[in-house]
């Protein structure tokens, strides 16, 4: 069955090739010629990736084989803000192009730089090879990208769309609102190559309780579809049988939907690391539906709850995915790169997200040494010796500051200027407890704030543009963004701990129990009694953290 599938997409390739000029391109003045274009990579082979031809006044002029209109969909080429469509493309493809001054940019991902190249059709030949230059490489090439969160499109076309994004890992999540289960395989999805991995997982979810990804299954956790009309069993149970199979448990678009249970199942050890960069800008605060259980809502945006977890004394790992919903959004547009020990596969893909060897980003590359170990790393240190922080990051969209974050404040920075695509920030630095240390880089984006962009309103809704969006594809509109996870620093074997930070947890627990006490809808008493202990749990866990060693309190 999987073989055939390989034949339909040789199969679609090639019909393309015979396709006939678009009707959009239809009634031109300027006559008509077909080219053969090569896009080839820095060995010289032709390569997958995302292109778009457009004249002078805009108008789109698509390859042979794709729709010139499309408009939004669930699968195909994409759209991007201001009407900027891009075709994804095998590497290989004719087109039907005005001769007339035109424009071709192409895209591939993060590290090879963009194409965009204004040339008048009448004065090329009919075979157009363009080159493509990858500006940027991996040290050791152990780093692969992931998206954890994509929905709605099948492996025949997330391989093509992975690969001209130069994306390594693409986690097709079936759900109770997709209709794809049958493609789920407990595995790699046959279509794999060596540096694409293919693997559809799940994404389960109770809206008032929250979102999860899980990754690595085996089997589809039952039900699929979790009640809405109730409050049980938690998401906590899922999680379970996730870690019973082996899997990975990450909290869903963590940021705008931190739920009611997010940190009962931090706390209690059932989630492995939550989704910081996906559809929401980390610094904004979440979705407004949970403003009566955030404790000072609007004071505590996503990134800030995860600083608080970690002062906690929580061990939590950073990943990134996209919640493709649409054509609106690239598969990849955000993502985790994660640092893999041995050969590149699923598995140690996987164990890389388990041990928080993990950077997220929107386009830049960052990278973090303390003492010469990396995110995920644990350090024993000696009480008043210095540490050397070593930060740097690589990203050819405009980035305006790097900094070093030491148990959720900023200690150290550097402003990036303009054009500048390389910069490092090293530092010494003397902790006075045991520490987590993380490296963050981003766009400030007051301007496009002032210039009416809403970065709360998908995008399709009128949430953009930012320059980043004209070039990648994400649900809501974003600046550039890189975070890393943390080194953990331990100073006499003392835990990290803040008791105010702890103690903000008891009072998000508290809060979720009493709604869910006063609002929650059971299947019945004994299952709302149930429930209501484990948030009891949850807060005994956080009183815990927050009585033990309370002299490290920050």
């Amino acid at each position: 069955m999987r073989t055939s599938r390989k034949i339909a997409v040789l199969l679609a390739l090639t019909i393309g090739c015979f396709h006939t000029r678009p009707c959009a391109q239809d009634n031109i003045a300027n006559p008509f010629k077909t080219v053969r274009v090569r896009i080839v990579n820095e060995n010289g082979q032709a390569t997958p990736a995302r292109v778009r031809f457009s004249d002078t006044d805009g108008t789109y002029y698509a390859p042979h084989g794709h729709d010139p209109d499309f408009g939004l969909s669930q699968g195909g080429d994409v759209l991007l803000d201001n009407g900027r469509r891009f075709a994804y493309v095998d590497g290989e493809f004719d087109i039907d192009l005005p001769e007339t001054d035109l424009t071709v940019e192409v895209v591939k991902g993060y590290a090879y730089r963009f194409v965009n190249i204004p040339f008048n059709a009448a004065t090329i030949s009919d075979e157009w090879e363009i080159q493509l230059e990858r500006w940027f490489e991996f040290p050791g090439n152990r780093w692969f990208s992931g998206d954890v969160h994509v929905h709605h499109i099948s492996p025949e076309t997330a391989l093509l769309e992975m690969k001209a994004e130069d994306l390594n890992v693409c986690n097709i999540l079936t759900s109770d609102f997709t209709k794809d289960q049958h493609h789920f395989t407990g595995a790699p999805d046959s279509l794999s190559e060596s540096n694409n991995i293919i693997y559809v997982n799940q994404e389960y979810r109770m809206n008032w309780l929250g979102h999860m990804n899980l990754l690595n299954l085996k089997e589809l956790i039952k039900p699929v579809l979790h009640q809405q009309t109730y409050f049980d069993p938690l998401l906590s149970d899922a999680a379970d049988k996730t870690h019973a199979q082996g899997g990975h448990v990450s909290w869903a678009h963590f940021v705008q939907w931190p739920g009611l249970e997010g940190p009962l199942g931090l706390v209690m050890k059932k989630i492995d690391s939550v989704e910081l960069l996906c559809n929401l800008m980390p610094f904004h605060e979440a979705q407004r539906d949970y403003a009566h259980v955030v404790p000072e809502f609007q004071m505590n945006p996503g990134l800030r709850i995860w600083y608080r977890l970690l002062n906690s004394g929580l061990r939590i790992p950073i990943t990134a995915g996209t919640d493709k919903m649409s054509n609106w959004v690239t598969v990849g547009g955000s993502r985790v790169f994660a640092k893999v020990e041995g050969s590149f596969n699923y598995q140690n893909w996987i164990n890389a997200l388990d041990a928080g060897k993990t950077f997220v980003t929107n386009s830049p590359f960052l990278f973090l040494t303390v003492e010469g170990k990396e995110p995920g790393d644990t350090i024993q240190w000696e009480a008043n010796k210095r540490l050397r922080i070593e930060t740097e990051v690589w990203s050819q969209m405009p980035l305006d500051r790097l900094e070093i974050i030491v148990n959720g404040e900023m200690i150290a920075d550097k402003i990036i200027e303009s054009g500048q695509e390389h910069v490092s920030l090293s530092i010494s630095y003397t902790p006075r407890e045991s520490v987590w240390i993380a490296a963050r880089a981003h766009q400030f984006y007051e301007k496009e704030k002032m210039n009416g962009v809403s970065f709360s309103q998908p995008r399709e809704k009128g949430g953009g543009p930012t320059y980043l969006n004209q070039y990648f594809g994400t649900l809501r509109a974003m600046t550039t963004f890189s975070h890393t996870s943390p080194v953990y620093v331990i100073q006499d074997n003392s835990p990290i701990r803040s008791v105010t930070d702890a103690e903000y947890f008891i009072r998000y627990l508290i809060n979720s129990r009493t709604w869910l006490e006063t609002n929650g809808k059971f299947s019945s008493e004994q299952s709302k009694q149930s429930v209501l202990g484990k948030f009891e749990d949850g807060i005994a866990e956080f009183k815990k953290l927050a009585d033990e060693d309370s002299h490290t309190s920050n």
